[in-house]
């Protein structure tokens, strides 16, 4: 059976590395699968793991292995998503979504981000710990430091064109050392950095991408869209969770 999306060409990918789930990570990936499951979902995971319960309860994923290495930590899950390799695997499909077991979606406005030509868009986030969790009242504190400053846009929950990806990374490797930071600083903040990759990636402004992800100061960032929910969220336990006890039922 076709899926209702497949002219999309979208795909919901969720890197799962570990057998057992914790309570939130259920709760992640059955929101997921209520949500987004008319779209072709998949798990990434180690070669050495299997998920029978998984799959028993989602018959509909498709499990994609790749070699154990790339599962060892961050520093490992970061080259798998700095490598052509992992990208090569979607070349099916125009767009994929990354969604972590610490991502929340809340509707399905999966098409309509395709749509906007986006090659990269995540939660606007920036490196400091006093932009973690501002409270409402620091809305424009919040604003301001995401308008002065060179944010990140989180790659827990964001949205991919393959092509551009391909394209991306086979120039960065290029001309420049492998990359060794965090996956999503390479596609965001050096994307604006470095004046000739500025042309292979198109970026939302960061009043965009808070309509497609909350991740720090969720307070703060609910006012500054008018009181409106994002598509989803990042991070939900880690940044002010006191806040989203509101909007998702994890107690």
């Amino acid at each position: 059976m076709k899926s209702a999306h497949q002219d999309l060409s979208v795909a919901v990918v969720i890197p799962v590395y570990k057998l057992v789930l914790t309570e939130p990570e259920k709760l992640s990936l059955r929101q997921c699968m209520k949500v987004l499951s008319s779209y072709p979902v998949k798990i990434v995971k180690p070669d050495s793991l299997d998920f029978p319960e998984l799959r028993e309860e989602f018959p509909s994923i498709e499990f994609i292995s790749f070699d154990d290495a790339y599962f060892n930590g961050i520093d490992a899950y970061n080259r798998l998503m700095v490598w052509e390799g992992f990208y090569k695997s979607f070349s099916d499909y125009e767009y994929i979504l990354i969604y972590q077991l610490d991502a929340y979606v809340f509707r399905d406005e999966l098409t309509e981000w395709c749509r906007k030509g986006f090659d990269y868009i995540g939660a606007p986030s920036l490196h400091r710990e006093e932009y973690d969790k501002l409270p409402a009242a620091s809305r424009d504190t919040f604003a301001n430091a995401l308008s002065s400053n060179r944010f990140v846009l989180n790659g827990g929950l964001s949205l991919r064109r393959i092509p551009a990806f391909l394209r991306y990374l086979k120039i960065y490797n290029l001309f420049y050392p492998a990359w060794l930071g965090n996956e999503d600083m390479l596609f965001s903040q050096e994307a604006t950095r470095l004046i000739p990759m500025k042309l292979f990636l198109k970026l939302p402004t960061w009043q965009e991408a808070l309509q497609f992800s909350f991740e720090k100061s969720p307070a703060a960032t609910f006012e500054i869209t008018g009181r409106k929910l994002p598509f989803a969220c990042h991070a939900w336990e880690r940044y002010d969770p006191g806040f989203w006890a509101s909007f998702i039922p994890f107690k």
